[in-house]
This record gives structure tokens, C-alpha cells and sequence, in this order.
């Protein structure tokens, strides 16, 4: 058996939260209804993910606490309630969506793992562009339920291209800020 399969059979500091997560599913679907569950599934998703991939615990919890309250600001009707809350939850879903593109890309050998700036620039424009295919595909399966299984499903052009915008810029600073980080890091150990 590998490490990382030995690995994940104990238990994480973020696991209480995929719980929550796990229970949230049919509870969102007997609050607000089966496309509410969805969401919330795939914020469930998200959470996996996150312990999948290993991330450090505290973005483990923080990546898991944006993904759960998107969810349920969508299934209690909060975003049409609280202005420019939607926005600011798809920049922090896109910041989300970076740390997890990046996690998984990087050691699949679908980034780049070289320390010049060339290698850091890629890594940022892939993980971003990542993001955006991400967010394409949410917006896309949002207009299905809308067209398909519910008109209570909100979309429209606007909504659709300030949350692409907010998910790209969100996943761009979190590359941007992951790649700074990483070069300081870098920095400090080339002068000890």
C-alpha cells in the first residue's frame, strides 16, 4: 500500500468539517430542495479534495468553510439578500479552486516545477486558466438547472460574467500569492 493510501486512512483536523459537509447534502435538500443539494455535493466535492490532495490543515479549513458557506448562502436565498456577497464568494471559491488546480497539476507533471520566473509565470497562468474552466463549467450547470429543472435557479448575463470574473481574479491572486510565497520561501533558504 502506498504512503499517501496509508495516509488517508486517519483521521484529519478537517474531517469534522467534511462531515458537516457530508450531513449538509440532504439537509440542504429538505431546506431548500434538490438543486440546493447539488451545490451542495459538490461543495462536498470540494472538501474530498481537499483531503486528497494533503493541503495544510489550515487551508484545508479555511478551502472547506468558503465551499460550505457558498453552499448555503445558495440554498437559504442570502445571496439575493446580501449585495456583492456573491461576488466575494466567488473570489474566495476561486481561491479555493487554485490552491486545489494547482495541488493536483503540479505533482500529475501538468505544471511546471522550476523556480525561474518562466516556470512561476506558467504555473500561474495554467492554474488560473484552470480556475476559469472551472467557473465556465459552475456557470454552464447552472444554466441547465435553470433551463431544465428550475427557473428559481438564478442566472442572466450579468451575474454570469461578474462570476467568472470574480472566480478568475480570486484564482489569480491565490496563484500570485502561492508563487510569492513560494519564491520568498525559496529566497530564505538560498541565504541560510
Amino acid at each position: 500500500m502506498s504512503g499517501w493510501l496509508r495516509s488517508q486512512g486517519r483521521w484529519l483536523p478537517g474531517d469534522a468539517l467534511r462531515v458537516v459537509a457530508l450531513v449538509s447534502v440532504p439537509l440542504a435538500g429538505v431546506v431548500a430542495g434538490g438543486p440546493s443539494a447539488a451545490a451542495m455535493l459538490l461543495a462536498l466535492g470540494g472538501a474530498m479534495a481537499l483531503r486528497f490532495l494533503r493541503v495544510p490543515t489550515a487551508t484545508d479549513l479555511t478551502g472547506q468553510i468558503v465551499l460550505l458557506a457558498s453552499a448555503w448562502f445558495a440554498a437559504t436565498g442570502t445571496y439575493e439578500t446580501v449585495p456583492g456577497l456573491d461576488f466575494a464568494m466567488h473570489l474566495g471559491s476561486g481561491a479555493v479552486l487554485a490552491v486545489l488546480a494547482r495541488a493536483a497539476m503540479l505533482p500529475a507533471g501538468l505544471l511546471p516545477s522550476g523556480s525561474d520566473r518562466r516556470a512561476a509565470a506558467s504555473r500561474v497562468l495554467h492554474t488560473t486558466t484552470a480556475v476559469l474552466l472551472l467557473g465556465l463549467l459552475w456557470e454552464l450547470g447552472e444554466w441547465a438547472g435553470h433551463a431544465w429543472i428550475t427557473p428559481d435557479i438564478g442566472v442572466g448575463y450579468e451575474d454570469t460574467l461578474l462570476d467568472l470574473v470574480a472566480d478568475v481574479l480570486g484564482g489569480l491572486a491565490a496563484a500570485l500569492a502561492r508563487e510569492l510565497a513560494d519564491a520568498r520561501r525559496g529566497a530564505l533558504v538560498a541565504r541560510s
